[in-house]
């Protein structure tokens, strides 16, 4: 019997995972809470706020659904999957208590700090004194990040005394995080290239799904300020067997036991934001769920069905064969609207989409309006996916595609998967 699956989230990844879920045989309809305008082209879109829990149970009971998957970590924090779990629902990711690896930095550095994983030197600070007492501990340069969720843009790096000033009055003054950063980690700046690894997690049993880099930065070269992500490919060339052992010998494992010895065991997507330093990795972060947009480069070269997967790592039923990705590179290039991460216009009329015919393009910030036509509604508008058998033909196949789309204001870095060449 078919399955009817429910995706909670209105982004890219979001359109990925309906993508996904729309080419295994075994599903019947799939619905998106909120969704986007492209999501439509795989399900239906319904208007429930996230953080409605009971109309969203409402929906899923009156809908048959199998499956709700949680996109983004908003819902998690917000505790629907313990919601679900008392009404004996199927949901998939991990409980409020063991979101709180990606909700609260300090939360995580603690438990890193406790258990002996890799991480960077951090104190925890309250005050633009205590911010004084650890910047003069540590040295510059520092890194300083809002303890709660900041939608990937609460992290500013110091280099310098009136760079320290103006995070300072960003995180204390201005309070532009707002209560994510009523308390905020102060950590050693550590450099190196950075690597995002994903895993599926139940317990102490994982599957390792793959590596991909991100380019957080707004401009070319990685400058500029920090954005939810401008771009990301995957596989990168600095991941090698010797370097995933370390990652899960040092990190993925100790992480899910530490969880265990919590009494916080981990269900879900978990993504290990690292930093490897003269070839050893360290935690730069936790997200509880699959990254974005990452998961745009990570669900296309899985060849494995998502619900597959997912029925297997809560069964507990992983075997050898159970997951398999494709021999080739994928990248992604976010098409953003001018001034994210800042300020920037809504409702431009986008063209060029009626034209893509077998070009992959998963919506992020889309609507449509009363003609029907595509607009731009979010600050990351669309994700333009390339793949090929080397990494340069997945490039050069994402900005191929990129020309064929236009609006006014638009943006995007040039340079996404330029770095992997030069590794």
């Amino acid at each position: 019997m078919k399955k009817n699956i429910l995706i909670l989230g209105s982004g890219g990844r979001e359109s990925a995972f309906a993508w996904k879920f729309s080419k295994d045989k075994n599903i019947d309809k799939i619905f998106c809470i909120p969704g986007n305008a492209g999501t439509d082209h795989f399900g239906t879109n319904i208007d429930i706020p996230l953080e409605n829990h009971h109309k969203i149970l409402d929906f899923v009971n009156k809908n048959n659904i199998y499956l709700t998957m949680v996109g983004p970590e908003d819902p998690l924090n917000l505790g629907i999957v313990d919601f679900f779990r008392l009404k004996n629902k199927k949901i998939f990711g991990p409980t409020k208590m063991a979101a709180q690896l990606e909700c609260s930095k300090l939360y995580a550095r603690d438990i890193m700090k406790k258990y002996s994983i890799p991480h960077p030197e951090y104190y925890a600070c309250k005050t633009i004194e205590d911010v004084m007492i650890a910047k003069n501990k540590l040295g510059f340069p520092i890194v300083i990040k809002a303890d709660g969720l900041a939608a990937g843009k609460g992290v500013i790096i110091c280099n310098n005394e009136i760079e320290l000033e103006n995070a300072i009055e960003i995180f204390f003054k201005n309070k532009t995080f707002g209560e994510a950063s009523n308390k905020i980690s102060v950590e050693k700046c550590i450099s190196g290239p950075e690597i995002s690894v994903f895993t599926v997690c139940n317990g102490s049993d994982y599957i390792v799904l793959n590596n991909a880099q991100d380019h957080k930065r707004i401009f070319e070269n990685d400058l500029g300020q920090n954005t939810g992500g401008m771009g990301a490919y995957a596989p990168t060339p600095l991941y090698s067997k010797k370097l995933e052992k370390k990652i899960i010998n040092s990190i993925i494992e100790p992480t899910l036991n530490a969880m265990i010895s919590e009494n916080v065991p981990y269900t879900g997507f978990l993504y290990f934001g690292l930093m490897i330093v003269d070839g050893n990795p360290f935690v730069i972060e936790y997200n509880v769920r699959m990254g974005d947009p990452e998961t745009q480069v990570v669900l296309p070269l899985m060849e494995t069905n998502l619900l597959d997967l997912i029925e297997a790592i809560e069964s507990k039923n992983i075997t050898q064969n159970i997951f398999k990705n494709k021999d080739e590179y994928c990248v992604t290039v976010v098409i953003s609207s001018g001034g994210y991460p800042n300020s920037y216009n809504k409702g431009m009329e986008i063209q060029g989409l009626e034209n893509l015919k077998d070009d992959l393009v998963f919506h992020a910030g889309t609507s449509k309006n009363k003609d029907n036509n595509y607009i731009t509604s979010g600050g990351r508008v669309l994700n333009v996916v390339g793949k090929g058998k080397t990494l340069q033909i997945a490039i050069d196949s994402a900005y191929k595609t990129i020309n064929k789309i236009k609006f006014n204001d638009m943006y995007y870095r040039k340079d996404i998967g330029s770095k992997g060449l030069n590794y």
